[in-house]
């Protein structure tokens, strides 16, 4: 929210998120509200398609505890406005339960809300704007999405390409109502192969040699460029919902995202 403000961090102690201590953080906290940047690979909340638990039931077991760290966030029995898919890293909103928290759902499925994810996909030849209206179904039973014409539920993302990067492009994905692995599918039926997406199409992974001239290493073994899937909830438009102060969280860009970048603009350079 405001960029003056210090950095700061909610800790959680093994086994809570895993069995090594996790630092997540905090990118805005006040009037009973809190940000905080998930990264990729952590589960956000308790889900019948998720794991067991995640990041708010390990924040409200914390604030149970009396962890000063997490007491100073100033939440009461906070629970989460959107969800967050465990794959990617994004912004998540907590909000103390009551009227702050009844408001900002209300707005989320009034479709107030503007999300706005970013992606790395092989170059199709696809405009370089488009919509996908899909209609969305979630798989009963299992963790994936599918196109339904009978029982999926009303859907639309925005696809504008933002660059191009060789081989490939950056992309942004704009939903007011992201349904679950909503981009991953409209993105895969509209022909984006994302780097690193397997569920839904294959976009396989891009490594360093695959940067390279020839596909050669001058030493050392190949390795990923990317954790799993190259796609994440860049930042969420709040300004709809017409909260006095809150206008845009943004969350920062992975540093293998920041190193991939530059070694792309390098194999750019070298094959103008």
């Amino acid at each position: 929210m405001h960029s003056s403000e210090k950095k700061r961090f909610a800790g959680f102690p093994p086994p809570l998120l895993g069995p090594v201590p996790l630092r997540l953080r905090v990118l805005h906290a006040r009037d009973g509200h809190a940000v905080l940047e998930k990264p990729a690979g952590v589960p956000w909340e308790r889900s019948a398609l998720d794991a067991p638990s995640g990041v708010v039931e390990a924040l409200r077991e914390q604030l149970d505890a009396g962890k000063p760290e997490l007491l100073a966030l100033g939440l009461c029995r906070p629970a989460s406005v959107w969800p967050l898919e465990t794959e990617l890293a994004g912004p998540g909103l907590l909000a103390s339960s009551g009227e702050a928290l009844a408001r900002w759902r209300n707005a989320f499925g009034s479709e107030q809300l503007r999300f706005y994810f970013e992606f790395l996909a092989a170059d199709a030849g696809l405009d370089d704007s488009f919509e996908c209206s899909l209609p969305v179904a979630q798989h009963v039973g299992k963790p994936v999405a599918l196109v339904s014409r009978n029982t999926g539920k009303k859907s639309m993302t925005f696809f504008r390409r933002v660059q191009r990067a060789g081989d490939w492009s950056w992309w942004e994905a704009v939903s007011t109502y992201p349904r679950y692995h909503q981009v991953r599918l409209h993105a895969a039926e509209s022909g984006l192969r994302i780097v690193g997406e397997s569920l839904y199409a294959d976009g396989g992974v891009l490594t360093l040699a695959g940067l390279l001239p020839r596909h050669r290493l001058n030493k050392g073994d190949d390795r990923p460029l990317h954790d799993g899937i190259c796609l994440r909830l860049a930042s969420v438009d709040c300004t709809g919902a017409g909260v006095d102060g809150w206008t845009t969280l943004t969350a920062s860009e992975p540093e293998k995202w920041t190193a991939l970048r530059k070694r792309q603009a390098a194999q750019c350079g070298r094959q103008a």
